[in-house]
């Protein structure tokens, strides 16, 4: 089957240490290096029908993972899955991505309904068949964010490391169409909005925090 790819990068610190990911693997209303923009709902029909595969750069015969979650927001596609870390081609997709020697992602798909709008293709309806890692990408907006689970945040947090509550905050800041600079700037005053006694806090205080100031994660 022959499938049209379109690429999307992935962000530093892409992959969470159980091998779970997630981002947006295409956005709406962007053109992306090949002239094409993703019309919002283009994804619908196809999501209800299949779920995409996890390959290694297109190629059917190297699955590297599952994709356990695929649904349109206002954003555009966004995915979640986890790298299969016990198989060869799994395990290094992981290593790749942690050492940033590889830094996209791309979807594999056949165009149903398409429109033109200027000089760019409208992509209306796909057929989306894969998701796939890949070193090159395309779209530049589009991210596989670090995935760290509320209970990881708030056990960094209590012990003083306030790193991943500030990429989960910029992370959700970026997603939420919010320039890089400034979601980057906010993320950097999290520690202070938990106050100075958090540290010090229990988890379920800390947690209690966490959800009152940052609902959005």
């Amino acid at each position: 089957m022959d499938l049209e790819t379109k690429f999307a990068k992935i962000e530093a610190d892409a992959v969470a240490e159980d091998g779970t990911i997630s981002g947006y693997a295409s956005r709406f209303g962007m053109k992306d290096h090949g002239g094409d923009i993703v019309v919002a709902g283009a994804f619908a029909k196809s999501l209800t029908e299949r779920r995409p595969l996890m390959l290694w750069s297109h190629d059917l015969q190297q699955p590297i993972g599952m994709w356990t979650k695929t649904e349109e927001d206002a954003v555009g596609l966004r995915v979640e899955g986890k790298l299969a870390l016990t198989t060869a081609k799994g395990r290094e997709a992981y290593d790749l991505l942690k050492m940033g020697a590889i830094n996209g992602m791309s979807i594999g798909y056949k165009s149903i309904k398409t429109g033109r709008e200027g000089a760019a293709r409208l992509l209306k309806e796909v057929a989306l068949f894969e998701v796939s890692i890949t070193p090159l990408p395309m779209l530049d907006s589009a991210t596989i964010d670090a995935v760290k689970s509320v209970d990881d945040i708030i056990s960094a947090t209590k012990s003083g490391d306030f790193a991943p509550l500030k990429r989960a905050v910029e992370g959700a800041l970026r997603d939420a169409g919010f320039p890089a600079w400034l979601a980057k700037a906010q993320a950097a005053l999290a520690p202070q909005a938990l106050g100075d006694g958090s540290r010090d806090a229990s988890a379920s205080e800390i947690a209690k925090l966490i959800k009152e100031k940052f609902s959005f994660l």
